[in-house]
């Protein structure tokens, strides 16, 4: 018996040791692995007030490079968006209104889809433009409590409404037109940032500085109004096409990126595995008294996700009320063989969920309701690409002063909805590189600097995303791995997000980590393991 209070003593140093250890542990990875020392330094002036000379070439105009473009107003004496779908360029591109754009992106599978943003997103948004409550308002973009409704095969993951006092941080909500079209109008429409210049015209290459070939010294590009091949001089070159990945094709003819004794190739380091997701999303234009008739649970601005239990079931429900009172209805899945192609459909696709809790009957109202406005509403019916990762930081053999940032580097499953927060966090981390840096020519570990650190950043975002998605078998896994790769991790992952749902404090991990407002290495703190561990015990033995 007196060996039981030394066990019980024992217990309580390790636990306070795992816990000191753990604290050590995540102080560093807030560093590393979020963009929340970033914030601070969002918007803010250089410590001399000195630019660095020249000018930064962004290729592409869309959000990547909107806000790349921002930041770098603030480094830089010049800088240049180059973008190649014309009407972007003209004013017609920011209206206060979004209904009154009179068209659409090409080739963005998002502008007619679900798109939802995080606290982190809104909290960025907010550093770099101070203005930005006054033009939500303009474009009638909500800004509301981050108080997402997260169910988990129907049970209700907490918001961590008790521990702000009410006052949760801020979110937006607004679809890709509007988000895009309030950011455009913000760094552009304005003349607020007046060294920033938006060009019309397609990127076509790239030349080396011939005195130093570590640097690229031009950006080549043809002219949308003549056609004429344009070079444009470039203090620094950063590449915000997107999934075309112009960048990366222009160097590979340069002879960048080619493998050395101890790097591989930029080839090798591109890796891809197709989840094999397909949505039907739609889009519903609700007048002030629909709104006023559907559910109380429906009329707030926010976002609804009835996501399954990777085990037992492969598809969900997203919904949202975003900007201009639209209503924005998403059935999405992996390997999904029927597509619903209206509200009917919809109904039936979300009444044969195999979920614990089925999804309430307001919400089910509030789609009949949403049918009045059904011939007016919009679909997009996808099947998403594969989702690519170039780790450009274990490349050799690179410029010092170009960088990717976006899609560019990463795409991945757009039902994780992170996309937005993958931009920012490359954006917080180019910022607070250039705040180091002096008025003269970037460093010539610049570029090298900026990869590692946003890998840091952007890297869990990948392992997270591919852990769920390699739950199921009609995901194609990257060669060399198997959909059993990582299992462990992914099934702690699994029970930690079924313990949120019964536990509040577990709740809020998810919560700020879904964020990007907390590392995710707090899933493993001394509280949680053997409680996640007992979860995935009793899961085991039930089967």
């Amino acid at each position: 018996m007196k060996l039981v209070p030394v066990f019980c003593l024992l217990l309580f140093v390790l636990y306070q040791f795992l816990k000191s250890l753990h604290r050590v542990v995540r102080k560093k990875h807030i560093a590393q692995r979020t963009g929340l020392l970033d914030l601070p330094l969002l918007g803010a002036p250089r410590k001399d007030s000195k630019k660095i000379g020249g000018t930064a070439v962004i290729c592409g105009g869309s959000i990547a490079g909107l806000l790349t473009a921002r930041v770098c107003h603030d480094h830089f004496e010049r800088v240049v968006i180059i973008e190649a779908e014309n009407w972007l360029s003209t004013e017609c591109a920011w209206p206060d209104n979004t209904s009154e754009l009179k068209n659409k992106r090409s080739r963005l599978v998002q502008w007619e889809a679900l798109q939802a943003l995080q606290a982190w997103s809104a909290s960025c948004f907010s550093k770099l433009f101070p203005n930005l409550v006054s033009e939500c308002a303009l474009s009638r973009i909500p800004m509301v409590p981050a108080d997402w409704k997260y169910f988990l095969s129907g049970k209700e993951i907490k918001t961590p409404i008790k521990e702000y006092k009410g006052n949760l941080p801020p979110v937006l909500c607004a679809g890709r037109p509007s988000l895009e079209t309030l950011l455009r109008r913000l760094v552009v429409g304005r003349n607020q940032y007046p060294n920033i210049q938006l060009i019309q015209g397609t990127v076509t290459g790239c030349e080396i500085d011939s005195e130093n070939p570590k640097y690229l010294s031009k950006v080549l590009y043809r002219r949308a109004s003549d056609s004429q091949t344009i070079a444009i001089p470039a203090t620094m070159i950063i590449d915000c096409t997107g999934p075309a990945r112009a960048g990366m094709k222009m160097l590979r003819r340069l002879g960048y990126g080619t493998a050395t004794t101890n790097q591989p190739s930029l080839d090798d380091l591109t890796t891809h595995y197709n989840q094999n997701v397909h949505y039907s999303s739609f889009d519903v234009p609700a007048t002030d008294d629909l709104i006023q008739r559907l559910p109380v649970e429906a009329r707030k601005p926010g976002t609804t996700r009835w996501v399954p239990d990777l085990m037992k079931e492969s598809r969900a429900i997203l919904f949202q009320r975003i900007d201009s009172g639209i209503f924005q209805v998403v059935a999405a899945g992996w390997g999904l063989k029927e597509h619903p192609h209206d509200l009917d459909e919809v109904e039936a696709f979300a009444r044969s969920l195999k979920f614990e809790i089925p999804i309430p009957e307001w919400w089910y109202d509030a789609l009949h309701l949403l049918k009045e406005a059904e011939n007016k509403m919009t679909k997009k019916i996808a099947s998403m690409p594969p989702n690519i990762y170039t780790a450009f930081h274990r490349a050799g053999n690179m410029p010092s002063n170009w960088i990717a940032v976006g899609d560019s580097i990463m795409t991945i499953n757009p039902m994780s909805a992170q996309g937005i927060s993958k931009i920012l966090l490359g954006v917080a981390t180019l910022n607070s590189l250039l705040h180091k840096e002096g008025p003269g020519r970037l460093t010539e570990n610049f570029a090298n600097q900026f990869f590692h650190a946003q890998a840091e950043k952007i890297e869990p975002m990948w392992r997270s995303v591919k852990g769920v998605d390699y739950y199921f078998d009609t995901t194609t896994p990257i060669a060399g791995e198997t959909l059993s790769t990582d299992w462990f991790i992914r099934s702690y992952i699994r029970a930690f997000l079924k313990l949120a749902t019964k536990n509040n404090d577990a709740g809020s991990i998810m919560w700020h980590v879904f964020n990007f407002l907390a590392p995710p290495i707090d899933y493993f703190h001394p509280y949680f393991v053997p409680r996640v561990l007992l979860e995935m015990i009793r899961e085991r033995m039930a089967v």
